[in-house]
């Protein structure tokens, strides 16, 4: 635990205190966390500090309004100037839950914004979001313009700085992060590896939801295929402190069930897909999605109601490319 139960005479103002200091939490060494809203069915809205011999850089700024203030009252709570000292601004990935603040913070920091390449357009153009990265029926459009979830598109486009690549090391301070395109939750998603503490910056890629590993979801530009290749890789790194965007950190020996729960989720959801297709001989999307809802076997995305159609066109493309699987005119049959 990061906190000790509070006593039963704890006055307002000492619980007070403990909030503000739970909102700024440092989780890994040098590394805060700045814990935005929690939203049912989503988790946790956050960002991370990094800081490192008087620089900061800042990862996943969020959605439109969170955290928001809370990333630039932290890092003047720790002595630093937003102006000044915060040398970059890394997003993980395009989604508006984790670029829906880029602009703002840019704007308070003068900070470069840095992403993956093929994710760039959206963070620059954020409608294109809803254009390319979800499938929507018809009306999908009218319904998200009446959105709340932190998937809204409600912010503006920033272009990045630079994109960035896979394999290429960033430096701040006397420290260095090492960038790993993973292209499993997009096809721009990057994982940040900080080797000397042996930290990941996970984004989606792990720990999506709230103590459920194996839930996920993709975009339109995902690939189940290249998610598990990533997994496998990062298991084979030495990882203390694993910290994704949506959920608590995990530190130590929960590291690696956190990843082989993530692997067996996607299994898992490949394999439930199958079997509808397979008992039904046939299946569209729209029917995939109803059993998939009603069966309460496996883990399904939840937060907004268009992620789940997405995520299975990705996993009905990845059984088609595993040769499992076929598609004609939007109906699939087993193979």
């Amino acid at each position: 635990m990061l906190f000790k139960p509070l006593e039963d005479d704890t006055d307002l103002s000492t619980i007070l205190c403990r909030a503000l200091v739970m909102s700024f939490t440092e989780v890994a060494p040098g590394v805060h966390l700045i814990q935005g809203k929690y939203v049912e069915g989503f988790g946790y809205i956050s960002s991370y500090v990094i800081i490192r011999a008087g620089e900061a850089i800042v990862v996943d700024p969020g959605t439109a309004g969170h955290p928001g203030k809370k990333t630039l009252d932290a890092l003047e709570s720790f002595g630093l100037n937003p102006r000044r000292d915060v040398a970059a601004i890394l997003c993980t990935h395009c989604h508006p839950d984790h670029v829906g603040g880029a602009k703002r913070l840019h704007r308070s920091t003068h900070a470069p914004v840095l992403i993956g390449e093929a994710d760039a357009s959206i963070l620059k153009r954020p409608s294109l979001f809803l254009k390319e990265r979800l499938l929507l029926p018809p009306t999908g459009r009218l319904t998200m313009a009446f959105d709340r979830s932190p998937m809204r598109v409600n912010y503006p486009g920033i272009a990045p700085e630079r994109v960035l690549q896979h394999g290429e090391r960033l430096h701040i301070g006397d420290d260095e992060i090492v960038v790993i395109n993973t292209r499993g939750h997009s096809a721009g998603h990057c994982v940040f590896y900080m080797p000397r503490d042996r930290i990941l910056f996970s984004g989606d890629e792990v720990g999506q939801y709230p103590s459920d590993p194996r839930r996920f979801y993709v975009d339109l530009s995902g690939d189940l295929g290249a998610r598990l290749e990533a997994l496998d890789a990062l298991a084979e790194l030495e990882i203390d402190y694993l910290l994704p965007a949506h959920d608590v950190p995990y530190v130590h020996r929960e590291v690696h069930a956190q990843l082989s729960g993530a692997a067996d989720g996607i299994r898992e959801f490949q394999q439930a897909v199958l079997r509808i297709v397979s008992s039904r001989g046939s299946a569209d999307i729209e029917q995939i999605c109803f059993d998939l809802t009603h069966a309460g076997n496996v883990s399904v995305p939840t937060g907004n109601p268009f992620l789940l159609p997405t995520t299975v066109r990705v996993t009905l493309h990845s059984l088609e490319q595993a040769g499992q699987a076929r598609e004609d005119n939007g109906v699939w049959s087993p193979v």
